[in-house]
């Protein structure tokens, strides 16, 4: 006799199918779901069958879509630092090449005709290395530093213009870093003159705006705001700046924090100074600042210590930086309103009236309106002004005007008396005598190291022994001294100093006589010749020449030095020039390796990101691919269980009363 579970021997037949049923259809969408996935070849296909599986995979979906992408950046990166390597090594051949006519052209053996004709070749290089400089990637500038929809080179005032600026345009590698895939064309070509750095700091004042991270700090690291701990009268309290910005943000809440013990106590900004705080307690009482545990923000804002109440008490030095937004109230040693400066570079000549400008960011301004090749930038110290010639071929001069000071007081006159010697006649320097030695006895000879002598109009004269100096104010010192050496009373009847409108050494001379000012080389020295004071003049002033006027040292200036040299047949500026060329050809190489060390770092990021692609790419696989033979057998399972499930329904929905009677 036939048995049956007891459960569904006892149930209404309607229970009994709906329970079958319902195996029965849990069995099909099992076996329903396990076709898709095997027809798909994913474990997971909706959410809902693994939410943390899911969920897994969707982030990893993330990383991987920003993995490809910045795999495509690196590629294009490749291509664009391949790109400028192609472009260098063509500027290396025209160099090289350029060298070579140079040298050739010195000496025996060529002609005013002959240098001429290689005075077009070295044109035309000019020609193919200005188009070198411009050459595009993709509608990017190769040599514009950060500014890559900018042309780098442009013809302006008869020389070659640099509009670039930055570094080069950044690209991601991954892990935090990244590199420049762009390079300046400053750094290849030389296209931005350096001297005209502000010979003074400026000191400029911290004001309630600054913010914290324009500081130097009393260490010199910064400020990094945190926790500090003041101590009022043996009570302790803690002060959190870390969500402090700005200066006022210190002195505010400090202030607010010390009141509440000692309500007269005040915090400002040192007013003479103006770049520390000065902190008064109330008379009698004794203020400690000191930093909390590991923190530094009491010592970058210069406030460790004791302040003792009754009087101002400073703190140190916050080292307030330069920022566009400065004013020039601000600056020490800053005259306000600014008077007019002069500027000079191609051969053009601008006064600019600096009278309106209260910011460096107005004073940057007003220089970029007169479109003659000059730039202002901050001094990376942070405490000067810097103003660069950016025009190849001309010669950046700046100076006062009818006895202003503007330019001396904001240290960016550029015939100064810290102005070296070196620097004078393009980078050639002064050509002064020394250790000269009697030609008898070979003995050291101090007359024969006199460069020059001065002739004044009452008939007396001095020697000038420059072999000590390499400043123009060492220049003026040495006149000072050998003018009172020769019993001449200065300044009363002799001075030296610089031109009080323009450039230039000046000599004053109020004797009274027939005789010419006059300055005349000595022992074949070409130093007063080089400073610009060689002549004589019938008046009470002889003017010297702006001798130290800045030019850009790279390679399209030198190349014009080199043509305009071949073309008027100077031997010794050919020399010069292609000597100078060396440099230009050393700093190709040298750009060449950066360039290549950045490819050699994209490269190795593209192949890290490989790796990693693979990794995340097996981690997906482990979570959301199939697997195939479990699938299989499941799927063999999930058959017999619903073949199973299918006859047992048909026998116990064919059983009647009469098979539970028999």
């Amino acid at each position: 006799m036939s048995s049956i579970s007891s459960v569904f021997g006892r149930v209404p037949n309607m229970l009994s199918s709906q329970t079958m049923l319902s195996s029965i259809n849990r069995s099909n969408s099992q076996l329903l779901e396990l076709q898709i996935k095997l027809s798909s070849g994913r474990e997971v296909n909706r959410p809902s069958e693994n939410p943390v599986f899911a969920s897994t995979i969707s982030v990893l979906d993330d990383l991987l879509e920003r993995r490809e992408q910045r795999v495509r950046n690196l590629s294009e990166a490749s291509s664009l630092l391949g790109s400028v390597d192609s472009a260098m090594a063509e500027m290396s051949d025209l160099l090289l090449q350029a060298k070579g006519i140079g040298l050739s052209q010195i000496g025996v053996g060529s002609d005013a005709e002959t240098r001429r004709n290689q005075a077009l070749v070295i044109d035309s290089i000019l020609d193919g290395l200005q188009s070198l400089g411009n050459r595009e990637h993709r509608g990017m500038f190769l040599f514009s530093g950060s500014a890559v929809g900018t042309q780098p080179f442009s013809g302006n005032l008869g020389g070659i213009q640099y509009a670039g600026s930055g570094d080069g345009m950044i690209t991601d590698l991954g892990l935090g870093s990244s590199t420049p895939v762009t390079i300046a064309g400053d750094k290849v070509f030389g296209a931005l003159s350096a001297r005209i750095e502000g010979d003074r700091d400026l000191d400029p004042d911290a004001s309630a705006e600054t913010l914290l991270s324009d500081l130097g700090g009393a260490r010199g690291l910064g400020v990094r705001p945190g926790p500090i701990s003041i101590t009022v009268d043996s009570v302790p309290i803690e002060v959190d700046l870390s969500g402090a910005i700005t200066v006022e943000d210190v002195r505010s809440t400090l202030e607010a924090a010390i009141q509440t013990l000692d309500p007269g106590a005040t915090i400002d900004i040192d007013p003479t100074s103006g770049d520390r705080f000065q902190v008064t307690g109330s008379a009698g009482t004794s203020i400690v600042i000191e930093d909390s545990d590991a923190n530094t923000a009491a010592a970058d804002l210069g406030l460790v210590g004791t302040f003792i109440g009754g009087a101002p008490t400073l703190g140190e030095d916050l080292q307030p930086r330069l920022t566009w937004n400065t004013g020039m109230a601000a600056l020490d040693g800053v005259t306000v309103p600014l008077g007019t400066i002069r500027l000079e570079n191609g051969g053009q000549i601008r006064e600019l009236d600096l009278s309106g400008v209260n910011t460096i960011a107005d004073l940057r301004n007003q220089v970029e309106l007169l479109d003659i090749g000059v730039r202002v930038e901050l001094g990376e110290s942070g405490d000067r002004i810097s103003f660069k010639n950016e025009l190849s071929g001309g010669s950046l001069a700046i100076s006062e005007v009818s006895g202003g000071v503007t330019a001396t007081q904001l240290g960016i006159r550029s015939f100064a008396g810290s102005t070296r010697l070196d620097d004078f006649n393009d980078g050639r320097g002064v050509g002064i005598v020394s250790g000269s030695v009697d030609p008898v006895t070979g003995a050291p000879d101090p007359s024969g190291d006199v460069d020059f002598s001065v002739g004044l109009h009452d008939g007396r004269s001095f020697n000038v022994d420059l072999t000590a100096a390499e400043t123009v104010q060492d220049v003026l010192d040495a006149l000072t001294a050998a003018a009172e050496a020769a019993g001449i009373t200065v300044p009363g009847e002799f001075d030296a100093g610089l031109a009080a409108d323009g450039n230039g050494i000046e000599l004053s001379d109020l004797t009274v006589g027939a005789a010419d000012l006059q300055v005349t080389a000595q022992n074949g020295s070409a130093a007063a010749g080089d400073l610009g004071i060689l002549g004589s003049s019938d008046g009470a002033t002889l003017a010297g020449e702006d001798r130290a006027m800045v030019a850009v040292e790279g390679v399209f200036g030198h190349l014009k030095a080199l043509r305009d040299a071949l073309m008027a047949d100077d031997e010794s500026g050919i020399a010069f020039a292609t000597q100078r060329l060396e440099a230009d050809i050393a700093r190709t190489i040298e750009a060449r390796a950066e360039v290549g060390v950045r490819a050699r770092r994209v490269e190795d990021a593209v192949s890290r990101e490989a790796d990693l692609r693979v990794q995340d790419l097996s981690l997906k696989s482990t979570l959301q691919d199939l697997d195939f033979t479990d699938a299989a057998i499941r799927f063999s399972q999930l058959q017999q269980q619903l073949q199973a499930g299918l006859t047992t329904a048909g026998q116990i929905t064919s059983l009647t009363l009469l098979d539970f009677l028999r």
